[in-house]
């Protein structure tokens, strides 16, 4: 171990001299939605930022309902829920009328704290949601 002493911290090592050299680490990509388009193409004259998926759009809008009803009664969950909003938002731009919806609700809660109605979110919703 002596011979790490007149190392800089970032070169130090307990690693064996002769050890080979760590592989680059790779972020792996998350596991896709099963109903996830496998790529983004352009629809209707634009070019969506990523695949749309109303089952995620579904999970987000879920997931921001819980946390906003949970923040209500204290929990600090404010940016969490914006969060899911944005994703819910960004999942959605297959669905211009949904995808505005979501936008106008995240932006109202972000200005000024004002709830999603989600009964006009829930609507929107189902128009677009393939029938069970």
């Amino acid at each position: 171990m002596m011979e790490n002493a007149a190392l800089p911290d970032a070169n130090k090592t307990d690693a064996p001299a002769d050890a080979p050299a760590a592989a680059t680490l790779t972020p792996k990509l998350k596991k896709p939605c099963a109903n996830c388009p496998p790529l983004v193409v352009p629809r209707r004259g634009y070019t969506p930022t990523r695949p749309s998926c109303i089952e995620c759009v579904e999970k987000h809008l879920g997931a921001a309902l819980v946390l906003l009803t949970e923040a209500r009664e204290g929990y600090a969950y404010r940016l969490r829920a914006i969060g899911h909003l944005f994703e819910a938002e960004d999942e959605s731009q297959e669905w211009p009328d949904l995808h505005a919806a979501i936008r106008e609700a995240r932006k109202a809660y972000q200005a000024d704290g004002a709830l999603p109605d989600w009964e006009v979110l829930a609507a929107e919703f189902v128009r677009h949601r393939p029938a069970l």
